[in-house]
């Protein structure tokens, strides 16, 4: 009654969350601007107050994430690659042959078989080969889905490593935010590769340099905002996170080739 925010306890079950956090994806309102600020420039600091209950003046964390993916990937769509398309088989001759090449172009590089299912695999094979565009296609709409799912995953590898500090929904709420810093952030950077138009070579380096610096520097500044600690501690973490993090990606890669082969 003295704020305006609803009185909704955030400790809930997630499928709540889910529902209320999708019903609310449509309405915008300066919440984001209010939250776009303190997002890019002061790291963990929306998570933090987003956990503590201040909610009602920034944007919730799903749809941020939501917001984010959307305009990174989007960029993408707008500004698609012009380079060739290769799909090669492992240790393939063609494969030691594109190598040798030099020029842009996009390769990708299946395993020559399976374990499971290898008939079926071996005619997948041959027409990513043949269809490479459609192939890039199906493996590129899938990449958002993976990271999608990479979040809950960031959020366990939180949980494991600041296992008394916090519930869980509170590590997917920084695992939220921190993902849409990360993708708003390569958004800036994708631009700023693309601006050589309108921004001199030496320019955009720096533009680009910053914005990568920026995001190495972010993580181990939003983790000590919101749950403390030494710069010492803090830094092993951000390299155990870092390095689980890695592990849950490679993973994951194989499946993404593996649903874009069912796909296309």
């Amino acid at each position: 009654s003295h704020c305006g925010q609803h009185a909704i306890d955030l400790h809930r079950p997630f499928s709540s969350l889910v529902s209320d956090a999708v019903g609310d994806i449509l309405n915008l309102d300066t919440r984001l601007l209010r939250t776009l600020r303190p997002l890019m420039l002061k790291p963990g600091q929306v998570a933090k107050e987003f956990i503590a209950g201040r909610r009602a003046a920034h944007v919730p964390p799903l749809k941020s994430y939501l917001i984010a993916a959307l305009i990174f990937f989007g960029l993408f769509t707008i500004f698609p690659s012009r380079a060739p398309v290769r799909v090669f088989v492992e240790g393939s001759p063609e494969q030691q042959t594109a190598k040798s090449m030099r020029g842009g172009r996009t390769t990708f590089s299946l395993p020559p078989h399976i374990s499971y299912y290898d008939d079926w695999y071996q005619g997948a094979v041959g027409r990513a080969m043949k269809q490479p565009e459609e192939f890039a296609h199906a493996v590129y709409s899938n990449v958002p889905r993976a990271f999608f799912f990479l979040v809950p995953v960031f959020a366990l590898f939180l949980e494991l490593l600041y296992r008394k500090q916090g519930f869980l929904i509170d590590h997917l709420v920084f695992a939220l935010y921190y993902h849409a810093f990360v993708f708003l952030d390569f958004s800036l950077l994708f631009l700023a590769v693309r601006s050589g138009p309108y921004v001199t070579g030496l320019g955009a380096a720096a533009i680009g340099l910053a914005l990568l610096a920026w995001l190495f520097a972010y993580l181990p500044i939003a983790l000590r905002r919101v749950y403390g600690g030494s710069r010492v501690v803090t830094g092993a973490k951000v390299i155990a996170l870092g390095a689980l993090y890695v592990v849950a990606f490679f993973t994951i890669v194989p499946v993404i080739f593996g649903v874009a082969l069912l796909q296309f």
